[in-house]
């Protein structure tokens, strides 16, 4: 009981909000997080890579906090239109190159703040994976004296990563440049119960819908074939939740 009394948190009755309090757990504050690690303020540039339920998170959050532009990068069309829901420019990085796109389009000034969702399984156009792909655009993109924001999965060793460095969790990435530039790079996993009691009241009060996202909710007994689905990222199937 102790633990429950520390780690539950209180909802209000009824199921008029439930879907967007599913994403109460993990994903709204981990997007959160992101944010928080980026520096994101009013009026600040902000540059997502990876449209993923966190990604799209963590713009969802950059535009609650303030920021002039969000930008969100992904290879997946069926993600990037959701984003343009929120107010976020959608960049396909299997037409044109992540960094330029955003360089060109902020007058080569590139961006304050950026925010890490995809994590060391990073994978091309053409689904190739690269371990330092992300952050070494990030390290592109974001101005002198900007601020990086690492929430996706990073892990002291994996013996089926792609390259000999990335499994024993090392990512050589251009920390040079980025030392260069005086960005400053965060990370960590969600500290959840940091955010979730703020979070929960702005659903509450609804400033925000997280749900919008969701684009499935089927049954138990279908869950085996939706997850198959979700995880080859069929076209469509960016969230889904279970019923009981």
């Amino acid at each position: 009981m102790a633990w429950a009394d520390f780690n539950l948190l209180k909802l209000p009755d009824g199921t008029e909000k439930e879907a967007n309090f599913t994403i109460l757990p993990d994903i709204l504050p981990t997007g959160y997080h992101g944010a928080e690690l980026a520096m994101v303020a009013p009026g600040k540039t902000v540059a997502v890579f990876g449209a993923g339920p966190v990604g799209l998170m963590a713009a969802h959050i950059a535009l609650l906090k303030g920021a002039a532009r969000v930008f969100v990068m992904d290879k997946e069309p069926d993600r990037l239109k959701l984003t343009e829901q929120i107010g976020a420019t959608a960049i396909n990085f299997a037409d044109t190159p992540a960094a330029d796109a955003i360089l060109e389009t902020t007058g080569g000034f590139g961006v304050d703040c950026g925010i890490e969702a995809v994590g060391y399984q990073a994978h091309d156009h053409t689904d190739e994976e690269h371990p330092e792909m992300v952050l070494d655009n990030l390290v592109s993109v974001v101005r002198a004296t900007g601020h990086i924001g690492v929430v996706g999965v990073y892990v002291p060793e994996d013996p089926k990563a792609s390259t000999d460095l990335a499994k024993e969790g090392r990512i050589a990435f251009n920390y040079g440049q980025a030392f260069t530039k005086g960005i400053s790079i965060a990370g960590s996993q969600c500290p959840v119960k940091k955010y979730n009691r703020e979070l929960r009241d702005l659903i509450i009060a609804g400033r925000s819908t997280p749900s919008w996202f969701v684009s499935h909710e089927v049954s138990l007994d279908e869950a085996v074939d939706a997850y198959a689905r979700f995880d080859k990222r069929e076209d469509g199937y960016t969230k889904v939740l279970l019923h009981p």
